[in-house]
């Protein structure tokens, strides 16, 4: 009987050891499984969303949400879509949110706005040894909606009557509303006219048939026209770079080579103010899309880095030396813009901006900025584009998202050695934790 009864409580310990060995190894394995926490984006419609949206969708954890429904939803951790008209600002949670603009980016991609960004900060430090007029065309911001004359419409009006302009509408991209003017005269002729009439300009009404000013032109530049452009196989080209604003507390930035714009058309002078001549002077890739010849001639229009350095160095016997001078150039050219807009930003932790800024080269080998836009294009129209795009939104979205983890916050600290960020094919030319600047540097 005693036997029996000793039997029954060893059994039973026995069970009551493997109950709590079983238990114990369940608390493991769950302490041992990350948890996974879904991160929920939103990708809105057009200029090849699909891009950011599959990247995005093969990394863990991560989550789509539906374009339709989620256009005002504010549940999302990122957030991608071509314009701040598409962003609810006063609901965004900073520091738990990541956006793809900055509230007012428009201080350098507005073509009015950069100029005021740099002239305010060039007249107060009139020391600077490398500033704007290093690198942008002569340009006036012209507004027809005023009666009262400008100092740089003032200015405008007594510049050289033998220049050619080019018109551009101050908020416009892709080359749309752009003219281009050999009569300088006539140009500043009709300006005068409708100066005069500024009231029925603000109506929209009131300009000239057949004149050169037109509705959205109420408000633009007129830019000196850059006749001596590089010419790549007899064709103008600009280059296509991009700009990346990775954070603004603090302000760090970032520079990337992207690929070259050619025209379908060799270039020449004749007959420019003729519309149906743009094709030779605008490189804007949305308005070579329209030539007729564009589906049959795409792939030449659009040149990697590396064939427009084995051109340079084969064509135009330029050493790799001038070639690395010429890159350097167009970095410090965005390293003082950023340095202009440094405290003009709307600084928010999770707010980011990619630029797409095109540079143009003239037969001296000077570096000009034309402007940064926006929402630069990521269609792959071509085997390069297809090749360069992709990595530039990789790596911008791994960097961004990177930064903005909780658990590599306060991002000072990332910055402070930012050597071992995985930077991909960026390079840094502003850092504010550092106190570095690439121009300041150079200097």
């Amino acid at each position: 009987m005693q036997q029996t009864q000793r039997g029954r409580k060893l059994k039973k310990s026995q069970s009551s050891k493997k109950i709590r060995a079983q238990t114990e190894d369940i608390k493991k394995k769950s302490l041992n499984k990350k948890t996974v926490c879904v991160r929920q984006f939103y990708v809105g419609p057009g200029n090849n969303g699909k891009l950011i949206a599959n990247y995005l969708s093969q990394l863990q954890g991560w989550k789509q949400l539906d374009q339709d429904i989620s256009k005002t939803n504010n549940d999302f951790y990122l957030k991608w879509v071509q314009t701040n008209s598409e962003i609810q600002f006063q609901l965004f949670k900073e520091g738990q949110q990541i956006i793809n603009h900055l509230p007012n980016h428009m201080i350098l991609t507005s073509k009015q706005l950069i100029i005021q960004t740099m002239k305010e900060y060039e007249r107060s430090n009139k020391q600077l040894q490398f500033n704007s007029s290093h690198f942008f065309p002569e340009t006036y911001r012209i507004d027809l909606t005023s009666e009262q004359l400008s100092l740089e419409e003032d200015q405008f009006l007594k510049t050289d009557n033998s220049a050619i302009w080019i018109i551009k509408p101050t908020y416009f991209n892709c080359g749309r509303g752009i003219k281009l003017c050999s009569n300088a005269k006539k140009l500043k002729q009709e300006f005068l006219k409708l100066k005069q009439i500024s009231n029925q300009i603000k109506a929209q009404k009131g300009f000239l048939q057949n004149g050169i000013f037109t509705a959205n032109l109420r408000k633009c530049i007129v830019q000196r026209y850059i006749e001596n452009p590089l010419l790549l196989e007899g064709r103008k080209f600009d280059i296509r770079c991009y700009v990346l604003i990775a954070t603004t507390r603090p302000l760090f930035v970032l520079f990337q080579h992207g690929y070259l714009r050619l025209s379908v058309d060799k270039y020449n002078v004749e007959d420019m103010d003729d519309e149906k001549n743009r094709y030779k002077h605008l490189t804007n890739a949305a308005i070579q899309k329209k030539h007729p010849s564009f589906n049959q001639s795409k792939e030449s229009t659009i040149w990697s880095m590396q064939q427009f350095e084995q051109y340079l160095k084969d064509k135009k016997n330029v050493t790799q030396e001038k070639i690395e001078t010429l890159y350097l150039q167009m970095k410090k050219i965005f390293a003082h813009i950023i340095r202009c807009s440094a405290d003009k930003f709307e600084k928010r932790i999770g707010t980011f901006e990619l630029m797409g800024c095109d540079i143009m080269i003239d037969t001296n080998l000077k570096v000009y900025l034309i402007e940064m836009n926006t929402n630069p294009a990521l269609f792959l129209d071509t085997t390069t584009q297809a090749a360069v795009i992709p990595p530039v939104i990789n790596q911008t979205l791994d960097l961004v998202i990177y930064l903005n983890e909780e658990r590599n916050k306060p991002i000072e600290k990332n910055l402070q050695n930012y050597s071992k960020l995985k930077l991909g094919n960026w390079e840094v030319i502003h850092n504010e934790v550092i106190n570095f600047n690439l121009v300041t540097q150079q200097n």
